[in-house]
């Protein structure tokens, strides 16, 4: 066997329903009678792990004397879940080659057991580096999400689901203390619960309930079917991880898990949070939203401002439900502006037109002469300077309705006694609104503008419900 068998690539369609090509690699499986041949290809180090079914084994190859890693798996009794899950990691494996995702070099199988050969990671895993350092920085912990965002975005394209993104199936390809930069290299792994899917439609929506618990979205928990909207969940819970050291939501069942989940949103509580940034608290929340259709994806996620730290962007990333409500919002508030604008514009004139009217009209019309600009200068300046603006506009039914109310007011009023001004004649009682009009422009002295309609002077009680003197006949 050479390299070039181990490292060859083809092209092969991965999906023919939606002509979607990916670049495949040729992974040889090699069939061995006994466990004995392949120790004899390998020599087996010491145990690194354990996976969904198997144990994880460092070795080296004897002829390049190459370090890798060996997952040693039973091979299943026949027509059982595992028989598949273990088809569908290889099958899977075999088609990605990304810098973050794990990468399977050859399978070997014998009658009782099924070899898979990858590379060899020999940081740990990240739940053990996050057990370390209790938790990490911003700066560490968007270098992890981004590559691991990064990764499953190439899934996704591929209608690839994880389904079990945690932090002991994230693998450290090199301990960050023992190397010279400290940057950490993570690759994703275990992809035995992981499942191709035939596309986003409908047909292809996911019931199973599987992986683990703390990391679990809630449309997995509450058997309603879900899609690939998952994974970003459990990026979610990862990035909280990370910056706290605790899960978002804890407890020991399925159902009171969901309960919680379902009942409260996202908090942050730690003192540690004073320390994290509002861009990732924004994240987080974004990406743990209850509802998948309003949860930020994985690709939105590397085009967040807290990964690429351009901070003329909004902090919280752009969901199309989310800017369709916020649009839909933004008109009924701008509608509602606009009616009060409205209802305030005819409150006004109505009060002008009609309050005014039939608190002063027949007043003004005996007496134009007799009250003075500095007396009334609010009430009669507002009402002079409704009948000048109203004058040219107003149509025969108005003054009719006007002459109306005046005779109405005129009828519900007791008779007065005051003594009219020696210079104003005694005028009848159905003096018409038009009639009154050129006497009461004549009261307002050159150059004075008419008192706003908030300067109207608040009428007392007394003189509102006190007897009126009748007039002396001159």
């Amino acid at each position: 066997m050479t390299e070039a068998d181990v490292s060859g690539f083809v092209m092969e369609v991965v999906s023919s329903r939606n002509s979607r090509y990916t670049l495949q690699r040729d992974v040889p499986v090699i069939r061995l009678k006994s466990d004995a041949e392949l120790r004899e290809i390998y020599e087996f180090g010491k145990k690194l792990g354990q996976g969904s079914f198997g144990v994880v084994y460092e070795a080296t190859h004897t002829e390049t004397q190459t370090y890798w890693a060996i997952k040693k798996a039973c091979r299943p009794v026949a027509g059982s879940s595992k028989v598949k899950m273990l088809e569908q990691e290889i099958n899977i494996l075999k088609q990605v080659n990304h810098a973050h995702i794990i990468h399977l070099k050859e399978v070997y199988e014998t009658p009782r057991t099924v070899y898979l050969v990858t590379e060899l990671c020999t940081g740990g895993d990240l739940k053990q580096l996050l057990r370390r350092k209790k938790f990490f920085g911003e700066d560490e912990t968007r270098h992890i999400i981004c590559a691991l965002a990064d990764a499953i975005v190439y899934l996704h394209k591929r209608d690839i689901v994880h389904r079990d993104l945690k932090l002991e199936n994230i693998l450290l390809k090199k301990d960050p203390d023992e190397g010279d930069s400290g940057r950490i290299n993570i690759k994703v792994a275990d992809f035995g619960l992981s499942v191709q899917t035939g596309g986003v439609g409908i047909e292809n929506i996911m019931t199973e309930a599987c992986g683990t618990l703390i990391y679990m979205a809630p449309e997995m928990m509450s058997d309603r079917g879900y899609t690939q909207w998952c994974d970003a969940w459990s990026i979610g819970v990862i990035m909280y991880m990370l910056l706290c050291g605790e899960p978002p939501f804890v407890s020991k069942t399925k159902s009171h898990l969901l309960q919680e989940i379902m009942n409260k949103e996202v908090t942050f509580t730690q003192p540690i949070w004073a320390t994290v940034s509002d861009a990732a608290k924004n994240l987080l929340t974004c990406l743990l939203k209850v509802d998948p259709a309003y949860r930020v994806s994985p690709k939105q996620l590397l085009e967040t401002p807290w990964i690429t730290g351009d901070t003329d962007v909004p902090a919280i990333p752009s969901n199309v439900l989310i800017m369709m409500q916020d649009y839909r919002k933004e008109e009924e508030r701008a509608q509602t502006l606009e009616n009060l604008s409205l209802s305030s514009s005819s409150e006004d004139n109505m009060d002008l037109t009609v309050v005014t009217r039939t608190d002063s009209i027949k007043k003004d019309c005996r007496s134009c002469s007799k009250i003075s600009v500095d007396r009334g200068s609010g009430f009669y300046s507002q009402f002079t300077c409704n009948k000048q603006t109203t004058c040219s506009r107003e149509s025969t039914f108005q003054l009719d309705e006007c002459k109306n109310i005046s005779e109405n007011w005129e009828l519900s009023q007791p008779p007065t006694t005051t003594k009219p001004h020696p210079s104003v004649k005694h005028r009848d009682t159905q003096t018409s609104v038009k009639q009154c009009r050129p006497q009461c422009r004549k009261e307002l002295n050159p150059g004075q503008k008419p008192a706003s309609h908030s300067q109207r002077p608040s009428t007392s009680a007394k003189s509102r419900t006190g007897p009126r003197k009748t007039p002396v006949p001159m």
